[in-house]
């Protein structure tokens, strides 16, 4: 993996991992015709890089397309790693400034047993902040991992395309 930080982290239908790069990928080459995208160990799970764009820029971008393939598309506009979580938290905070409320949406991908102890440590931070957990919230705080790498970011919980394909 690249030191780079990623713009976006892309989830994908169940099989249909080259179809999904290549439907985002198509897009944002147009913006940034040197990007990558790399597949993580994990069907289903790409990490796009952009020396051009910022991840608001990249998920603006993306977000109000149309796809086939692809499941959700999260801006990473917080990185780290799982041993350094803390500092990932104050990042998510500089995000979280002006709400009230969120729908948290957590997704850990190869640490046994790590799902409870983010979720916990997530929901008290929201709380000692005043931001309620909301279900019903348009804006949702994605936090996935990757191994021990953390990636984060604000997002609609229903994107856009989603609705247009039913």
């Amino acid at each position: 993996m690249s030191t780079e930080n990623p713009v976006l982290l892309v989830t994908c239908r169940q099989g249909c991992d080259e179809w999904c790069e290549e439907e985002v990928g198509n897009i944002i080459f147009r913006k940034d015709p040197e990007l990558r995208i790399v597949k993580t160990p994990y069907p289903g799970v790409l990490l796009i890089y952009s020396g051009v764009l910022t991840p608001d820029k990249a998920y603006r971008i993306v977000v109000f397309r149309e796809y086939g393939f692809v499941e959700n598309i999260i801006p990473v506009q917080c990185s780290g790693r799982i041993e350094e979580f803390d500092s990932f938290v104050q990042c998510v905070g500089n995000l979280l400034r002006d709400l009230r409320k969120v729908k948290l949406k957590l997704r850990v991908r190869g640490l046994r047993g790590y799902s409870e102890i983010l979720w916990g440590r997530l929901k008290k931070y929201l709380e000692e902040k005043g931001i309620e957990h909301s279900p019903e919230s348009p804006t949702c705080l994605f936090i996935e991992t990757v191994d021990h790498n953390v990636y984060g970011g604000l997002g609609y919980c229903e994107p856009i395309f989603k609705h247009r394909l039913g």
